[in-house]
């Protein structure tokens, strides 16, 4: 079956298919009416404007999106924290400037404070060898934003032990709305 053969009824692509190999130009092929394509089970159906809009680019966005949010629902709950609640307060914070920013099996909260100055949380449902590689992306991330102090209010031990053997200086927070505070 090809590309197109979902697009057109099967019995029409066929009747137009036999007639061209048989060489019958002068007999008219019927018509039917095309049916609206069914989505595939546990998939929403989307209406042909959907597509038209943003194609696929708009749709892979929303995989993103939803990853995205998988990655942090699961963060919460390997943390024994409700989810529910918690992601209640991470909307909450988008709507305030949070940024995610994903790389393979983590997410970076990250919301600039001013110049030079940002909050950051790392979300992640990898092994501590994928979040030694993720946590680099993100240091080199935070280098090139021009990102060179960093808070976060419920940071992990692993994540002050990481910026530690990336080179950050790792101290007490100056700020109380903080409890970590690293200098890249």
């Amino acid at each position: 079956m090809g590309f197109f053969d979902s697009l057109v009824p099967t019995e029409q692509y066929q009747a137009q298919t036999l007639a061209k190999q048989s060489g019958s130009q002068g007999m008219p092929i019927p018509m039917m009416p095309m049916q609206p394509q069914m989505a595939p089970a546990g998939l929403p159906r989307m209406p042909p404007q959907a597509m038209a809009k943003g194609g696929l680019t708009a749709a892979n966005e929303n995989i993103k999106q939803i990853q995205i949010m998988k990655v942090i629902a699961n963060y919460f709950k390997n943390q024994g924290l409700p989810v529910d609640k918690a992601m209640i307060g991470v909307r909450k914070e988008i709507k305030n400037g949070l940024q995610l920013i994903p790389f393979e099996s983590s997410v970076m909260g990250f919301k600039p404070l001013g110049k030079g100055v940002a909050q950051i949380h790392f979300f992640t449902v990898g092994v501590i060898e994928d979040l030694a590689n993720d946590m680099q992306y993100f240091y080199d991330y935070l280098k090139k934003k021009g990102i060179n102090t960093v808070y976060d209010s419920i940071p992990s031990p692993i994540t002050i032990q990481m910026f530690q053997q990336l080179g950050a200086q790792v101290m007490r927070s100056d700020n109380p709305k903080y409890k970590f505070k690293a200098q890249i």
